[in-house]
């Protein structure tokens, strides 16, 4: 643009800091605003002292991310690993439902907050009738017919895409850091884009084309070889 334009760049950045503020200013408002129509916040202390634990069940292949959960809150975390039977079939849901009917009757918990992408904790929902369940599903993967199912049995659910993640960039941050010092020996060869991907996919952080890319430049591609304290070399990610 300042070949274009035929002036300095400095120039155009000073001409460019007005309309730029003003546009984020507006962007940062329109979200403010419907933050409050819609009464999106944080969980308050009071009602997060409500949650006893917070348990996450997934097979050993998924994402390395569900390790930091317990980095970010001060509720008590579990995180169980179940092995597949075959490729094909995992036994998530079962180990879930024999814990929630465990708490239940054992433990004496009767309310649940169940996050799942699909719709097989329907037979859990079903078989403990005096519970009482808050159903959080994912857009794409949840039907018509077990929102109705679980509107005709009065259990309140929402969308996971609706609702509101607060600081949830921090530990996107550090998952796909700790993921990238598991890289680092092996960096020799690496294409920094491909190893992104990696890194992505890894985690499991969903994010744009741009995005990675964002990242790729501004930390992979700037990983410097530095000497610690022990006057040993290591490599060092500019955070």
């Amino acid at each position: 643009m300042a070949s274009f334009l035929g002036l300095q760049y400095r120039e155009i950045m000073i001409a460019a800091i007005f309309p730029a503020l003003l546009y984020y200013g507006a962007l940062f408002l329109m979200v403010r605003l419907r933050a409050l129509k819609t009464g999106l916040k944080g969980l308050n202390p009071e009602e997060l002292a409500k949650i006893e634990k917070i348990t996450l069940y997934d097979d050993p292949h998924t994402t390395a991310g569900w390790d930091w959960l317990s980095k970010f809150t001060q509720i008590p975390t579990e995180h169980i690993e179940i092995d597949r039977v075959t490729d094909r079939k995992s036994l998530v849901d079962v180990r879930m439902t024999a814990s929630v009917v465990t708490d239940f009757y054992r433990d004496g918990i009767t309310s649940f907050i169940i996050v799942s992408s699909d719709s097989d904790f329907w037979g859990l929902i079903e078989s403990l009738p005096k519970a009482k369940f808050l159903v959080m599903y994912e857009y794409e993967k949840c039907g018509t017919a077990i929102k109705n199912a679980l509107a005709q049995h009065g259990i309140y659910y929402c969308a996971i895409d609706d609702f509101c993640t607060a600081g949830t960039e921090d530990m996107k941050r550090a998952v796909l850091f700790a993921e990238l010092e598991k890289h680092l020996p092996d960096l020799i060869g690496e294409n920094p884009l491909d190893l992104t991907h990696k890194i992505y996919e890894a985690t499991r952080v969903t994010a744009t084309m741009k995005e990675m890319e964002n990242f790729c430049n501004r930390y992979v591609k700037t990983l410097r070889l530095k000497v610690n304290s022990e006057g040993k070399f290591e490599i060092e990610i500019q955070k």
